[in-house]
């Protein structure tokens, strides 16, 4: 028996330790937990507050100090060449109501009292 190994020694299998796979467990659910909650509030509840809760409108341009003076200019001569065309076509109404409140015919003058003005007839066209 001398010629034979010293028999080795069978020790019972050792356990891994389950402290690192408990920790990384932790760890990744921390982290899985905290990534959704980041794109649950990215995605989600930013938007939505964004719409609900609003900036108030920015206050309006004060007006300009004063008018341009080329504008009024512009406005005033506008005006003058408006009062002149309602003044001509005045003056024709004026005319026509004239002409219809004249008598255009009688017993005694047939013709009228003061015939209107003759204009010439258009070429091709019988008087």
């Amino acid at each position: 028996m001398a010629d034979l190994p010293p028999p080795e020694r069978s020790f019972p299998p050792q356990s891994t330790p389950r402290w690192p796979w408990i920790m990384g467990g932790l760890l990744g659910g921390f982290f899985l937990l905290a990534a959704g909650l980041g794109l649950g509030w990215y995605l989600f509840y930013r938007p939505i507050v964004n719409v609900a809760v609003q900036l108030p409108a920015p206050p309006a341009l004060p007006a300009p100090a004063g008018p341009d003076a080329a504008q009024v200019k512009a406005l005033e001569e506008q005006i003058e060449k408006q009062k002149l065309a309602n003044k001509q076509i005045e003056d024709q109404i004026a005319t026509l109501k004239d002409r219809l409140r004249a008598d255009v015919c009688t017993a005694k003058d047939p013709a009228g009292k003061a015939p209107p003005a003759a204009t010439p007839a258009p070429a091709g066209q019988k008087t």
